[in-house]
């Protein structure tokens, strides 16, 4: 089961988006409970009823977008070994259906593994900012996909998306976005600690700024065809992540010391297999101590187990895995 322990809760960052902001439209009305079956691997998204969010957008504006009240927990009883992965993304495109450009981001995932009997749902946290590329109508919503190598001999499982899940859209100064290429893509060594997924940021005007990294990570277990490395010695991987934020000069040198924000501890099993690693930092402009500049990056930490695989680039259609963003406010 996941285990997570940090001194702030990243999911914070989904019930309030990080402070007071500029609502350019409200959020999704109130979603209905959704029911879906579960295929034996992952197929076509299902878009979630009732979280769209439909907006216009000058060419370049960001939005940041973040889901509120979203579970996903299964309806067909699931013993022992019964083990459901799912992927929710939040998706982006023009608000007549029409696809965006093929080189532009559409969204990002967030994806794990249910495992029962000790988990009967699992709670997806989605933040992401899209950036129109051109003046027109968009449309955002939450979709989900759920998969197992049970789905066989006539066997059927369904999920549900329950009532009261949302999509939400703010606008914010200074806002950006990161996404970790294909290429920057590793495996993490038992006792190894990685940084990555760095950024040189600039606050805006604001007091206030919230930076988040989240990283889509796999356990390697023994044989596995994602990453090499994993042995039968393990039942999966100890991990802890957190954020570092170095405040720099506009020439790139340092100015002060790093800030670290909180350590979030995982838990992979084998079972769980994957798990998006949610991270958020909060500052305030007087820790800046008059720098200009803040050069953020994720710490990802194999504790204990088997390698960690830190997925980069995109899924189909243009989905971020691990991505970071930061707004001021």
């Amino acid at each position: 089961m996941l285990k997570r322990v940090c001194s702030v809760v990243a999911a914070s960052l989904v019930l309030f988006g990080g402070g007071p902001l500029a609502l350019a439209s409200p959020a999704s009305a109130v979603s209905p409970t959704f029911e879906y079956e579960v295929t034996r691997t992952a197929a076509a998204y299902r878009d979630i009823p009732g979280t769209d969010v439909t907006f216009t957008a000058a060419a370049g504006e960001k939005s940041y977008l973040w889901s509120r009240n979203l579970s996903v927990a299964n309806v067909t009883a699931l013993g022992s070994g019964d083990n459901i992965g799912s992927t929710v993304a939040v998706r982006c495109g023009h608000s007549d259906g029409t696809a965006l450009p093929a080189d532009s981001e559409a969204g990002a995932y967030w994806a794990a593994n249910l495992v029962p009997p000790g988990e009967r749902s699992v709670s997806p946290a989605l933040r992401w900012v899209f950036t129109a590329p051109g003046a027109g109508s968009y449309k955002c919503l939450l979709s989900v996909t759920s998969y197992s190598t049970i789905i066989q001999g006539g066997r059927r499982v369904t999920m549900k998306v329950p009532a009261g899940a949302e999509l939400t859209r703010g606008t914010y100064a200074s806002t950006a976005r990161w996404t970790l290429p294909a290429t920057s893509a590793v495996v993490i060594a038992r006792g190894a600690t990685q940084t990555t997924l760095g950024y040189t940021y600039t606050p805006g005007s604001g007091d206030d700024v919230t930076v988040v990294q989240d990283a889509a990570l796999t356990t390697c277990v023994a044989g596995s065809t994602i990453c090499a490395g994993g042995s039968t010695a393990y039942t999966g991987t100890q991990a802890e992540t957190w954020i570092e934020a170095q405040p720099q000069n506009p020439d790139g040198s340092k100015c002060g010391e790093p800030i670290t924000g909180p350590v979030a501890q995982w838990s992979i099993s084998t079972a769980k297999h994957h798990q998006t690693a949610t991270n958020v930092l909060h500052l305030v402009r007087s820790q800046l101590g008059g720098c200009t500049q803040l050069r953020v990056s994720l710490k990802l930490s194999n504790a204990e187990g088997n390698p960690l695989n830190l997925h980069g680039g995109y899924a189909s259609g243009q989905i971020a895995a691990t991505h970071g963003l930061a707004f001021t406010y």
